[in-house]
């Protein structure tokens, strides 16, 4: 039997955490700074500052464990058991929150498939959703990615990263901060596969006794420079929010998903199970990615307003964070156990 890998049930219960963080916390930080109190604004900063390793680390988790099974599937063999998982929940749940806009009638008059289709095949559903359509696309490729893989050296891994890095994080840094763009063709070492090649690379790096502080001062590094250079950008910009550092391919974003990636690799042994609470939270973390955003939407004027407006945003934020995992959690759980509707949430 394949041994479990431990670190990367924490990391899953983390990044969970982290994206559910970022939604739950935008408002404060998309509020103008001029117009809100220093304090709402800087909480809204903190949360979104250390959450922003959530995406990156999914997919360097997805990359660990996906590139590093040595099983020889055919093409219909992996496509089928992965492909089911993401593309199912994706109709699903694109049905689940079109249907509750319509409902609520704030977008579209009435139920409408011509326009349901459109709006599915565009991504224009839920914002959220994207994840979906960038990991079906990562996992359509995987059979060639880890042909790469299988025969690529240290060496070679090394070369396609640093390629990486300079196409996806150095170009666009140098756009943003200088207006220049370069019309290389290097789609091959671009956006997401690019942290699912660096998830494998990390999960099979030699560790020395240091990487256990080395990464920890990546972590802090990465989280304060997201936190320091988006205050600082967005009072450049009149008090409107500076998003850049908050982007999955800024520096100061790698530098931390790189670190907290590996941080766990280094603290959580072979033998530190997740507590309880957690491995619950662990089996249904796709189902609350997938919920959350209608949990937020539904309750929003019952439950998250009202502690919204009684609590100062530092308390609020984590008050609501756990209650919107909760319930998405809870509401994944039933789904899980019921025989069709399970589909939903694998």
């Amino acid at each position: 039997m394949k041994q479990r890998v431990y670190y990367m049930d924490w990391l899953r219960v983390i990044a969970t955490i982290m994206v559910v963080s970022i939604h739950v916390s935008a408002w404060l930080v998309g509020t103008h700074l001029d117009k809100t109190p220093l304090s709402h604004w800087m909480t809204g900063n903190v949360f979104e500052s250390i959450s922003r390793a959530s995406v990156p680390l999914f997919v360097m988790i997805s990359g660990a464990l996906l590139l590093g099974d040595k099983r020889d599937l055919s093409y219909k063999e992996f496509l089928q058991k992965r492909i089911s998982k993401i593309a199912i929940p994706l109709l699903g749940w694109s049905l689940i929150y079109y249907s509750y806009l319509v409902y609520r009638g704030d977008y579209f008059d009435g139920f409408s498939v011509k326009q349901f289709l459109e709006l599915l095949i565009t991504n224009g559903i839920s914002t959220h959703l994207w994840f979906m359509y960038m990991i079906l696309g990562i996992y359509l490729t995987t059979p060639l990615i880890k042909v790469f893989v299988k025969g690529a050296s240290k060496k070679d891994l090394k070369y396609y990263l640093l390629l990486w890095l300079f196409a996806s994080v150095v170009v666009k840094f140098i756009k943003y901060h200088f207006g220049l763009g370069l019309n290389l063709e290097l789609f091959f070492v671009t956006n997401y596969v690019g942290y699912f090649i660096l998830g494998y690379y990390l999960a099979n790096l030699p560790l020395t006794t240091k990487a256990k502080y080395i990464s920890l001062v990546l972590s802090v590094v990465g989280i304060l420079t997201t936190f320091l250079l988006t205050y600082f950008d967005t009072k450049r910009n009149g008090g409107a929010l500076e998003e850049f550092w908050y982007e999955y391919y800024s520096p100061n974003v790698v530098v931390a998903s790189i670190g907290i990636f590996l941080f766990f690799r280094v603290i959580v042994t072979r033998t530190t199970e997740l507590p309880f609470l957690f491995r619950v939270l662990n089996k249904v973390s796709f189902g609350i990615y997938l919920a959350h955003i209608l949990v937020m939407q539904v309750l929003s004027n019952e439950i998250f307003n009202p502690i919204w407006n009684h609590f100062h945003p530092a308390i609020a934020t984590t008050v609501n964070v756990m209650i919107v995992i909760t319930l998405s959690g809870f509401g994944s759980y039933v789904l899980s156990k019921v025989p069709v509707l399970k589909k939903l949430v694998p």
